[in-house]
């Protein structure tokens, strides 16, 4: 994906870019991750948000599963965004195969012939939930898992990993 694909002038005369991610990007992403959770962290067994937090900010890792996105806003990045070609490769329970991404991520899944965009949120996170129903993804519960646990809260009170996932239509060859 180049920046002239994905270029979009915003109501306030700024422009957004939606560009892939370079290591010189990954202070800036992380700065946006503590800012964009930190009003999770009271909601969220100390230890368990530590080790989510560690999984969110290890850009490494989630660069060599899949590709890493920001918007920009006037070359401030302002935003950040995953894709992953193989989201089995994140350990949730999603099957080999399906795609985890949102909006601009759902072309690469189709071009890429993904049948279903599929990914997660947390329970908590009910402004998102409340986003991703009104954008027409449909729950998936069975795959659905304990979050807590996963990031090391054994004994700790579940928190469900919530699915969602969109079945996509094949892209069309151009004529």
């Amino acid at each position: 994906m180049s920046a002239a694909d994905t270029t979009t002038a915003t109501g306030q005369n700024a422009v957004l870019v939606v560009r892939d991610a370079v290591p010189a990007d990954y202070p800036a992403i992380r700065d946006i991750v503590l800012v964009a959770y930190r009003q999770y962290a009271e909601l969220i067994a100390p230890e368990i948000f530590s080790a989510y937090l560690a999984d969110l900010l290890d850009l490494e890792t989630h660069a060599r599963h899949g590709r890493l996105f920001v918007v920009e806003a006037d070359q401030w990045v302002c935003a950040f965004g995953a894709w992953y070609p193989d989201a089995s490769v994140q350990g949730v329970g999603l099957p080999p195969g399906w795609r985890a991404l949102l909006a601009a991520g759902e072309r690469l899944a189709r071009e890429a012939g993904a049948p279903v965009l599929a990914f997660h949120t947390v329970s908590f996170m009910t402004g998102a939930i409340s986003l991703y129903e009104r954008l027409g993804y449909r729950r998936a519960p069975e795959f659905d898992f304990d979050w807590a646990a996963r990031h090391g809260g054994s004994g700790a009170a579940p928190i469900t990993a919530v699915a969602f996932l969109r079945h996509l239509a094949p892209m069309r060859a151009s004529a």
